[in-house]
């Protein structure tokens, strides 16, 4: 049984300068931990002439795994906090990279875990988030006459139509929220007088968006 969770739609970067250190913040979906340890060694090549490139993410749905790295900065202080940023916000299958440029002014233990906690939140606060909601799936085939009377009913509900096929009878492929399968479900039943045939082909993701305060 597949489980929603809240990710980035696509990689995010938010720039923030403290203190003339540059704090880079960037938000990566992933989908396993190999995924993110690529990423996180692909910035710091591509990010070599910067002083930190400190690290968090969280992996999985039903038991999700956490990691972080300081990448160099006094321990405690850059990866922690930005896990607890993915933590409080509720993201997993994600990975999020802070990269600093020294400025030349030193931040103190205290003054550090604001910056990059300031950096994450920041980022993840104006990045296009999306909610991975589970549908179930379904492929049904009913009577041309029923054709029309299926299109309104679908209007204005949670279905999305994956395909359509026409042949002796018409065959859609959709996906609905698993509560209100049923309902769907039981309205061909009776507007076919049982000649609907109902097939239920799983669960998948689908991206909706996230609403924001």
């Amino acid at each position: 049984m597949l489980i929603p969770y809240t990710a980035p739609r696509a990689t995010f970067q938010k720039e923030l300068e403290i203190k003339k250190s540059i704090f880079l913040a960037t938000l990566i979906p992933v989908k396993d931990e190999e995924e993110a340890q690529e990423a996180i060694a692909k910035m710091k090549k591509e990010k070599r002439d910067a002083t930190h490139n400190c690290s968090a993410y969280r992996i999985g749905t039903e038991r999700i795994y956490e990691k972080s790295s300081d990448d160099g900065e006094p321990q405690g202080t850059a990866g922690h906090p930005m896990l607890h940023v993915l933590q409080m916000n509720e993201l997993t299958n994600t990975l999020a990279i802070v990269t600093r440029w020294f400025g030349g002014i030193k931040l103190g233990a205290g003054g550090l875990t604001r910056a990059y906690t300031q950096s994450l939140a920041d980022a993840v606060k104006e990045a296009d988030l999306v909610r991975y909601t589970p549908h179930e799936k379904y492929t049904v085939s009913f009577p041309y006459t029923t054709a029309g009377a299926f299109e309104n009913h679908i209007k204005g509900t949670d279905i999305i139509v994956k395909d359509r096929q026409f042949s002796d009878k018409v065959t859609v492929t959709f996906l609905t929220l698993p509560d209100k399968a049923e309902t769907h479900t039981r309205w061909l039943t009776d507007a076919t007088g049982g000649k609907a045939e109902i097939q239920n082909d799983g669960e998948e993701y689908v991206m909706m968006e996230v609403e924001r305060e």
